[in-house]
């Protein structure tokens, strides 16, 4: 199973960073930065969101910089297999993009037009939903890619 990271940092008014990828997963779409945790360190996710912050988004941090949202479990997740994503809120806005890089282009996409965007399929029917809706609660949440339609099962809210 991939250990993994991803980070919601918005700007002051309220967009959401977002990362138009030009590699797999999820190659020419729109997602959240963040990337694997480094598993063979030891590196704790908190450690892997304060790291892959500064890597993607030029964000100097500190693991008190970052609020655990939601876990999400994906089984056979596309061109990844099984994946166990960490979602991140950042406690700061950030002013400006960060530069592009050879992972992709960041732009801000205000919450109102998230679910519209040119997302991953199961960040858009379920993802975004928890972080836009769960009111800062923490959720877990247990995705089957296997099934079609996405079986998707609550397992805390």
């Amino acid at each position: 199973m991939v250990l993994a990271t991803l980070l919601y940092i918005k700007n002051p008014q309220g967009g959401y960073l977002l990362l138009e990828r030009l590699n797999e997963p999820n190659k020419g779409l729109l997602s959240p930065p963040g990337g694997k945790v480094h598993v063979h360190e030891a590196e704790s996710p908190f450690q892997c969101a304060v790291r892959e912050a500064n890597e993607e988004c030029g964000i100097s941090s500190t693991e008190k910089d970052w609020t655990l949202r939601g876990i999400i479990t994906e089984k056979n997740y596309p061109k990844i297999g099984d994946i166990m994503l960490f979602l991140f809120d950042y406690r700061h806005a950030i002013e400006s993009l960060p530069p592009s890089f050879e992972e992709g282009k960041f732009t801000f996409i205000n919450e109102k037009d998230i679910l519209s965007s040119n997302i991953p399929e199961t960040d858009k029917l379920y993802i975004w939903d928890f972080v836009l809706k769960n009111n800062g609660r923490f959720f877990s949440v247990h995705i089957d890619c296997d099934k079609s339609p996405f079986e998707c099962t609550i397992e805390a809210e």
